[in-house]
């Protein structure tokens, strides 16, 4: 049996499910602390977000994305760290009711900051694309909903993240 560091969360969940005409809900769970990001598709396209956050974890570079919402929004982020390489800290922060801000001003409002391994969050999030880019195949599935998940990105994510010598191999097959 391996030891987990004590500060590291392996209680963790997301769940990313297209509502329909506009809407988008990216859920988390971190341990006990449970959240929902509500996402307009006309500020952002979630999908492509979670993609560029993946990218992110794959190359354990420092990456924020902006999810808003009417109004409002979430800003997540992967903040590396350079001792414990296998580890990211998860950070999410809930904007106020402006628009269009993708920087931390300090006036946001923090929801979550927990020390995640990457390969456990890399899967989630992974596993949340792929499964929405195989609804949108259903026409049934399609109805109503406009969102698209990037197909060809996510390919090669999943090609890099097989490829990967320690986050490899990807269990997306």
């Amino acid at each position: 049996m391996t030891r987990v560091a004590p500060d590291v969360c392996e209680d963790l969940g997301f769940s990313f499910v297209l509502c329909g005409h506009g809407w988008n809900d990216v859920h988390v769970a971190c341990g006990r602390t449970t959240f929902t990001c509500r996402v307009s598709e006309i500020f952002s396209d979630t999908a492509s977000e979670l993609a560029k956050l993946c990218r992110g974890i794959l190359t354990n570079t420092s990456t924020s994305i902006a999810l808003y919402d009417e109004p409002g929004g979430h800003i997540i982020s992967v903040i590396t760290d350079e001792k414990q390489q296998h580890t990211m800290l998860l950070v999410v922060h809930e904007l106020g009711p402006c628009l269009g801000a993708h920087e931390i001003t300090g006036e946001e409002t923090l929801v979550c900051s927990v020390r995640i391994k990457r390969k456990q969050l890399l899967g989630l999030l992974m596993a949340e694309l792929w499964k929405n880019y195989h609804f949108l195949q259903e026409p049934s599935f399609q109805k109503s909903r406009g969102g698209r998940v990037p197909a060809s990105a996510l390919r090669a994510l999943n090609d890099e993240w097989d490829a990967h010598k320690s986050l490899g191999p990807s269990f997306l097959k």
